[in-house]
């Protein structure tokens, strides 16, 4: 199953890296013409575009996800397994960076079509170049958005990896060894994934208004996942079960 439409943290991961262009004093939004000679507004919206037009920044976010809806369908062409909605939202800002051209003769679209997800992420910071005087060259801004889209796109697998475990976790009146360690086990995964999730929020910081919050969140489920793995050790030499 594939997502149907981005969700708000894929909008503010493309709105981080394309940037809100000409505003000017009066609050509003300006055309401009770009680099290529187009004339632009907002986000990079060309479609209708004139010179002298005005909107409002509001106006601008519904340009730019009119925008992305029409790169998000390359990903219901081309893409032919599951994906979950930060994977989606992933690729999306990808596409929408790269085109989609690019998207549909990469490696990358290869390798997840065979069910590769765990290689999406190296396959995404490849694609951090563009010519400088006429040779690819790495450049700050892409390796931070490919970093970003890497992150996002890995977020569930860390969820699955560092917390799926406790939730199959049961412990038993007849074996008070197995009640200890399920309490040690999953205080350790509680703070495992808590320091997983840390760091995905911390490389995508400022592209949700919420960032901040759910890194105190995770900061303080970590602490308690590691004093309860103390608590249950203790416990544990206290009543002799190792």
């Amino acid at each position: 199953m594939i997502p149907t439409s981005v969700s708000q943290t894929g909008v503010d991961l493309i709105k981080k890296f394309e940037g809100l262009h000409k505003v000017g004093n009066d609050g509003l939004i300006h055309s401009y013409r770009c680099v290529a000679g187009k004339w632009t507004i907002g986000y990079g919206s060309c479609k209708g575009v004139r010179s002298g037009m005005k909107i409002t920044p509001a106006e601008a976010e519904q340009l730019l996800i009119d925008d992305i809806d029409t790169h998000a369908k390359a990903i219901h062409r081309f893409v032919h397994v599951p994906l979950s909605q930060n994977q989606y939202d992933s690729l999306v800002s990808w596409i929408f960076n790269v085109g989609e051209g690019n998207f549909k003769s990469s490696t990358l679209l290869k390798r997840l079509n065979k069910g590769l997800y765990d290689e999406i992420p190296e396959q995404l910071n490849r694609w951090n170049k563009a010519r400088v005087e006429g040779k690819l060259t790495p450049l700050r801004g892409l390796t931070r958005r490919r970093s970003a889209e890497g992150a996002l796109f890995s977020m569930d697998a860390i969820l699955a990896s560092d917390g799926g475990d406790l939730m199959t976790q049961r412990p038993t009146q007849e074996s008070p060894k197995s009640l200890a360690k399920s309490k040690t086990m999953a205080g350790a995964g509680i703070a495992g994934a808590a320091t997983g999730l840390n760091e995905v929020v911390g490389q995508i910081q400022g592209l949700v208004a919420y960032a901040p919050m759910l890194k105190t969140v995770f900061l303080l489920c970590a602490i308690g996942g590691i004093a309860l793995a103390a608590y249950s050790r203790w416990k544990d030499n206290k009543e002799g079960i190792h």
